[in-house]
């Protein structure tokens, strides 16, 4: 009996650190996508301060910080994405085009192609946080002039691109994995998705996340 009771306390404890690392992971991610990619912007903006109009770039960077403290204030408050969702996946994903356009002058696109399928509040949060983290990556280290997203409904899979014509990189020998590229692959796996990288120097950058996208799965 003893002995029992031994392991029904061990399991116990295990399931309890399982959550609290679960959870510290979500909190993890939240704030290294949200908070650190306004605060980024931000940072870029100043960097760019035009001397001959700096009113302009200095209320687009109030703007960024307000939006970062926004962000913070619902984190305290909850971490179920509702800000972002109230005004749907492809309206997120343009306004965070848009911001990137007007804080660096980068080309940007968004196509949806196939017969579109409904997905989840959940998908959508998901799949948001994705495109956003590759985005961030983008803006840190490509030194792009133009980004495209590519989203596509195929029979049995959603496939979303993120393409850049930056500098690129040598898969061969620059495998680190980031804090960015492990929330990613977290996220995908939690999707039963696949998340994969082709790049080469001075090539651009494409990065392709494939979601099985049946009924069933919805």
């Amino acid at each position: 009996m003893k002995t029992l009771g031994k392991n029904k306390k061990r399991t116990w404890s295990s399931w309890q650190i399982a959550i609290q690392e679960e959870s510290y992971q979500q909190i993890s991610s939240e704030l290294h996508d949200n908070a650190c990619q306004t605060i980024l912007l931000a940072i870029i903006n100043l960097q760019r301060i035009e001397k001959n109009n700096p009113t302009v770039k200095l209320n687009d960077t109030i703007e960024l910080l307000e939006e970062t403290l926004r962000e913070i204030h619902h984190l305290s408050r909850s971490l179920n994405g509702e800000l972002i969702l109230s005004i749907g996946l492809h309206a997120a994903l343009n306004k965070q085009l848009n911001r990137m356009s007007d804080a660096c002058g980068m080309q940007t696109s968004f196509i949806v192609q196939g017969k579109q399928q409904h997905l989840s509040e959940e998908m959508e949060l998901i799949i948001y946080r994705i495109v956003q983290e590759a985005l961030n990556n983008v803006l840190k280290h490509a030194k792009a002039t133009r980004v495209d997203i590519e989203m596509n409904f195929l029979e049995q899979e959603l496939c979303i691109k993120v393409i850049d014509n930056g500098r690129g990189f040598n898969q061969r020998t620059e495998k680190a994995q980031s804090a960015g590229l492990r929330n990613m692959n977290f996220r995908a796996a939690s999707l039963h998705g696949k998340l994969s990288i082709d790049s080469m120097p001075n090539q651009g950058c494409c990065l392709t996340l494939q979601i099985p996208c049946l009924k069933t799965n919805l």
